[in-house]
Parts: C-alpha cells; structure tokens; sequence
C-alpha cells in the first residue's frame, strides 16, 4: 500500500485508485481526492497504527466520498493498533457523517467495526454486492439496513463477537433479489429464518473460523421457509465442534423429513473441512 499523496486531485482522469493509505498527515489528500470526478474504484485503508485516526481527515474524507458522483466500487477498511483505545475502535464512525452517500455504488466493503450501520447504506439502489467484516453488529442492526436494497444479491458478513443470542431473517426483511449469503467468524447462535424472509435465496455458506474452542453449538433453523433454496456449504476446520454440531443437526432434519417439504428443489449440503 501507499499514501495518497498531495496534487493528487491534478489526476483529473483518474478511474481507479487501489491500496492506498490515510493516516494522520493526510487531510489535504483526503479533501482533494474527492476532485476526482472520474474515479469509479476507490480502496482505501485508514492507518493508525500509530496514533489515532485526526478528525480533520476523517472529515474530509467524508465530504469526498459524498463527492463521487462516478464511484462504482468502494472498499474502506481500518487497521487498527493493538492496544485497546476506544476512539480508535470508533474510527469508521465517520461514515455516519456523509453529507451524501455515492449513490451509483454497485459494490460496498467495509472492513472493521462501526456503531450501527449507516443509514444511507439502505438508500444504495444500484448496491448489488455488500461486504462487512470484522464486524460486532448484531440483528436488525444489520439486516434491518440492508433488506432494504433493491438490488442486493450478495451479502458478506465475518464477526469478530456476535451480542445477540439469534440472527433473525425476518418476514419483514424480504431482501427482494438475494441470491448467496456468506455468514462467517464468531458465527451467531441459531441463524434462523422466519417465513416470507430472503425467499430468493439460493445459497448459503457459513465459514466456522472462529478460534474459540468452547463454541459447540450452531443451527440452522428455518430452511424449510426458503421457497427457492438449493445449497448450503459449511466450511471449516475438520475438528470444529460448532461444525460438527451443525452438520449433525442438517443430518437429522434430512433423515427426520423436516426439509423435504420445503420447495421443489432438492437440497445440497457441502462440507469443506480443511
């Protein structure tokens, strides 16, 4: 990765800008990257790992990204110290202050943790693939927001720590065109599905990689309200007791007919144990 450096709003067209920092003697270059009228890709990481994030380039960025009135792909991590200094933990909470989102994204990943999903990310109509990882939000937090897409086919989602007991597809999360769902890290206890919820959904992988090892159980509850379901994959070490755990349940709702009512399509279920 490199720093964005200052001049660069004179790259009037520029397209694409990949694997780049911002760090705290970066405010100008965070105001002027919003001159770039053309950027359609933009990957940036806001580095601290040093000293905390300065406000005033956390505020320009904002202002920038609101600017892009071109930007298709946006990708905007945080890599945090290591030390537990909680304004740190808090640095993607500027994303709240947009005065205006990019409204043509298409594709949106956020990496690291923010308090409670932005509110403009449910006003994305062109949003086809969301990513969020590393995240702690829980529940309606998130699928409250992003339900609300018009055009979403593909969610992204990895924990770091889940504070609810369940995650609840909804019946009034109807998420009209999803296709896949990826669930993964500290994975929520049951994962359940209510009727009406994701009724396009064709697809779902859950990836067991959380390390803790005192985590035995995980369930899907609901499979059988998915009308257009076809495959579910669980992914994980080979002696994951949370893995183990959830393919025995699959297993006994197959053997006990539970699934076999569900839609017209017969379910797979994938294993991958590494």
């Amino acid at each position: 990765m490199w720093t964005i450096p200052r001049g660069i709003s004179k790259m009037k067209a520029l397209r694409v800008l990949r694997r780049v920092t911002l760090g705290n003697d970066n405010s100008d270059a965070a105001q002027e990257v919003g001159e770039l009228e053309q950027l359609q890709v933009f990957v940036v990481s806001l580095d601290d790992r040093k000293a905390i994030v300065d406000e005033d380039v956390l505020r320009n960025l904002a202002l920038s990204l609101s600017k892009m009135c071109s930007l298709r792909w946006l990708w905007i991590g945080h890599r945090r110290s290591d030390d537990n200094n909680s304004k740190q933990k808090q640095v993607l909470n500027f994303l709240h202050h947009l005065p205006a989102p990019p409204r043509l994204l298409q594709t949106l990943w956020i990496t690291g943790d923010v308090d409670g999903l932005p509110g403009w990310i449910g006003s994305l109509t062109h949003l086809v693939t969301f990513t969020i990882l590393d995240t702690t939000l829980a529940g309606d937090q998130l699928l409250g927001v992003v339900c609300k897409l018009p055009n979403l086919k593909s969610l992204y989602v990895t924990w770091t720590r889940y504070g609810d007991g369940e995650l609840v597809a909804r019946s009034s999360h109807r998420f009209p065109v999803v296709r896949g769902v990826i669930l993964g890290g500290c994975l929520p206890k049951p994962i359940r599905f209510e009727g009406g919820s994701m009724s396009t959904l064709e697809n779902l992988e859950l990836r067991f990689d959380c390390r803790s090892t005192h985590v035995t159980e995980r369930s899907i509850v609901g499979i059988e309200k998915l009308t257009n379901f076809k495959k579910v994959t669980l992914d994980g070490n080979k002696d994951n007791p949370a893995l183990i755990h959830a393919v025995e349940l699959l297993k006994a709702d197959g053997s006990a007919g539970r699934l076999s009512a569900r839609s017209k399509n017969e379910l797979q279920v994938e294993v991958k144990r590494r």
